[in-house]
């Protein structure tokens, strides 16, 4: 009886704790409210981390411009992830959008951008190319946004309005664009993976994709339901699950973004459809997909799991197999090397949010990805097992006879 008695004191106590503790908080939040209104506009002033327009100079005349008009290369692939070239194909698919629609701060129906009906008022001073270089700078750098308003010479207030639009508009023209979509490979496609694979991997030769979870860390939020979903024990954090298909080419195939740091990587493949189409492709070219020791419980013929140690293994081919399977799964890697490389700002923790800004950004990493993969090269998958397929091998590595030559 004493023991359930001191049970139901800690209960009451641990309760009393957290209504404490909530209250406090609460308030704290007040008094900073009351600061807050105490202050006269001079002080909220000091206290804004934004640059008034004042400060900055004409978007016409900013540092963007004066980089884009140099037309070096190197540039522009470190300020946007793309070439002039890469960049140029891409405004010509971003352009017709951005001239048919304008931002929409209304926000009364949710929306944040609105169709162009007819050519009046006051001339932009924004162009497609500024809008598009804005998206493309944000996801590469990391930190305070008040750096881009510098860069690109926008008050904070549209510097946020031209990326909720340009972040849209980018996702909506690349959504089904082949260069940048993602899809899975057609059947001759996962043939020709698949040889890619025995070619360096003999024991694996029924492979041609690589899986693996990519976690994003996440801000605490201050609803406790909200938080315990996205928060991960084995990390011991906040986070942002999604996972991610390789093709041996360095394509994105298949992906599921913005999922709760709870799901665990292979329930988010079953909730995300990922593990149905990789079975479908198994079922019509019998193409299987590697991924790690942990990614499912159960056995599925379609996945070939990589391990640490041979307890699984009955002959010598298995031990072989698990060696190998091991070893490509370390392209998995890569992938998640080359996403977080490409996208400085996935390495910066994501603000909680509920206004749809979070899935947006995160649905157009891959699309973009697949497109500088496309376009520009720079990618460390393609370049190991398909060289011949990269841009890199056309026009920047010198053969054995031209270097001989020189």
């Amino acid at each position: 009886m004493n023991s359930d008695s001191d049970d139901d004191d800690d209960v009451a106590n641990s309760r009393h704790r957290r209504k404490r503790i909530l209250f406090l908080a609460m308030l704290l939040k007040m008094q900073q409210k009351r600061f807050r209104h105490m202050l006269n506009l001079e002080g909220r002033r000091r206290r804004d981390r934004r640059i008034p327009r004042s400060a900055l100079v004409l978007p016409s005349m900013s540092p963007w411009e004066h980089l884009h008009q140099s037309g070096n290369d190197q540039s522009l692939i470190t300020t946007t992830g793309h070439d002039h070239a890469a960049f140029r194909e891409l405004l010509a698919l971003f352009e017709p959008w951005f001239d048919n629609f304008a931002p929409w701060t209304g926000n009364q129906d949710g929306t944040t951008f609105k169709k162009l009906r007819k050519k009046c008022g006051v001339r932009r001073i924004v162009d497609a190319r500024t809008c598009l270089g804005l998206v493309s700078t944000w996801f590469r750098f990391r930190g305070p946004e008040h750096i881009l308003q510098g860069w690109f010479g926008f008050a904070g207030t549209h510097l946020n309005a031209w990326l909720k639009f340009g972040r849209r508009g980018l996702t909506l023209v690349l959504w089904n664009n082949n260069q940048a979509r993602v899809t899975m490979p057609t059947d001759d496609e996962i043939a020709t993976h698949k040889e890619v694979v025995k070619a360096k991997h003999p024991a694996l030769h029924e492979v041609h994709c690589f899986a693996d979870g990519l976690k994003l860390a996440f801000e605490n939020c201050d609803d406790l339901d909200e938080q315990s979903m996205f928060y991960n024990g084995w990390k011991a954090g906040h986070f942002i699950t999604n996972l991610f298909v390789f093709a041996v080419d360095g394509r994105i195939i298949n992906c599921v973004v913005n999922a709760p740091g709870s799901v665990h990587d292979s329930t988010l493949a079953e909730w995300g459809a990922v593990c149905e189409d990789l079975e479908d492709a198994y079922s019509r070219t019998g193409g299987k997909c590697v991924v790690d020791s942990a990614f499912a419980s159960t056995d599925n013929p379609f996945l070939i799991k990589s391990a640490q140690n041979y307890n699984q293994c009955s002959t010598p081919l298995d031990i072989v197999q698990c060696d190998q399977a091991t070893s490509l799964r370390q392209a998995a890697e890569w992938g998640m090397r080359a996403i977080q490389s490409a996208f400085p700002r996935l390495k910066e923790t994501i603000l909680f949010e509920e206004s749809g800004e979070r899935r947006v950004h995160l649905s157009l990493v891959p699309l973009l990805y697949n497109f500088r993969l496309e376009c520009v090269g720079l990618n460390q998958i393609r370049n190991t097992f398909c060289l011949g397929w990269s841009r890199d091998a056309d026009f920047f590595i010198c053969g054995n006879d031209s270097g001989a030559e020189e």
